[in-house]
């Protein structure tokens, strides 16, 4: 087989099996979930294996029996603190409903029809239709499965991963395969670091505003405080949303400690939430995330809404270092066709 033909069937191949898994997308978010994890934990089992001398499968099983263990203890000391704030979140909704149907009859004939369509659009949200009570139990079991497929995956990700790569780089052609071998390394480290790194400002953000607000004796602080971190998934927009939402609440409540009154709590909020914006822009992104992208900012945007567009959650957390990893490929063949340029003019 010819070098062209060879190429070409290797691109067709691609093809094929991007459009086999384009149609399968469905069933794909336990495996993408377990790659995540993997990429993650990947340097702790690294660190394992090569520094402590364990079999890689005996330090996959323990980190594995340390990650339930944590959660399990996490989750025993949070659970009462989110229930009670649902609950009281609950009872708060529906006093705020009540109150704003009273002050929606205040507001202009043009405008209350569309005040209404709102408030009922929030009160359909709220409760559980006695016809959805007969899909519970297929989507429970449907979400067990997929967790049992995102352990199976994970587990192996983190075993065979290297393997994988390079049984798969056995068929590259021999002149191509160092390129190739670089370009992975390249894209990998990446996306590694990204998503690590994004995890990790999840956790910082989530734990510094659940202390800052508790502090300040806001109601829902730790429901504030965790969404606060997932906003982060979302760059520019996420954060400011958050801020948003947690200054609206301090209004709409009036609970605030140190004799503030709601004004001035929410105004407090919108402060805590910039000092800790900025905290992280001038210190946590460039040394945790070392400026990993190396993207626009708009870029960086437009690539989150592109992937939340076209994948939903798991598109908007793979976008950005997707977005990196197309620009790094690009670079590659860009350098590699104007190296062929150079040497063709020069011979």
């Amino acid at each position: 087989m010819t070098i062209r033909l060879r190429t070409a069937f290797f691109i067709g191949l691609g093809i094929i099996i991007l459009w086999f898994l384009y149609i399968e997308r469905a069933i794909l978010t336990p495996f993408i979930l377990g790659a995540i994890f993997a990429y993650v934990f990947n340097p702790v089992i690294n660190f394992i294996t090569h520094r402590i001398k364990l079999p890689r499968t005996l330090s996959v099983i323990i980190i594995y029996l340390i990650i339930v263990g944590v959660i399990v203890f996490l989750g025993a000391i949070a659970a009462r603190q989110i229930l009670t704030e649902s609950t009281e979140l609950r009872h708060f909704s529906e006093n705020f409903i009540k109150v704003t149907k009273d002050q929606v009859h205040a507001l202009p004939d043009w405008l209350r029809p569309e005040a209404d369509s709102v408030l009922l659009s929030i009160e359909k949200s709220r409760f559980v239709s006695s016809s959805s009570l007969f899909t519970f139990f297929p989507r429970a079991l449907s979400g067990f499965f997929a967790f049992l497929v995102f352990l199976f995956s994970g587990f192996y990700f983190l075993k065979d991963g290297g393997k994988i790569f390079e049984k798969i780089v056995v068929y590259v052609p021999h002149e191509y395969k160092l390129d190739i071998e670089i370009l992975f390394r390249k894209i990998n480290s990446v996306f590694g670091d990204y998503l690590r790194g994004q995890i990790f400002m999840i956790f910082f953000v989530a734990t510094v505003l659940f202390i800052a607000l508790t502090v300040l004796g806001i109601r829902f602080a730790l429901i504030l405080a965790v969404l606060s971190g997932f906003a982060e998934i979302v760059p520019i927009i996420g954060p400011v949303v958050a801020g948003t939402v947690a200054a609206i609440t301090v209004l709409v409540n009036g609970q605030v400690n140190f004799g503030l009154t709601p004004f001035s709590g929410a105004i407090t909020v919108l402060i805590i939430y910039t000092v800790v914006r900025q905290f992280q822009d001038y210190f946590v992104v460039p040394n945790v995330m070392g400026k990993i992208a190396k993207l626009h900012p708009v870029l960086i945007l437009f690539s989150a809404l592109a992937g939340e567009h076209i994948a939903g959650i798991l598109g908007l957390v793979l976008a950005v270092p997707a977005a990196a990893a197309i620009r790094i490929m690009l670079e590659f063949f860009l350098n590699q066709i104007n190296e062929r340029t150079y040497s063709a003019q020069k011979s």
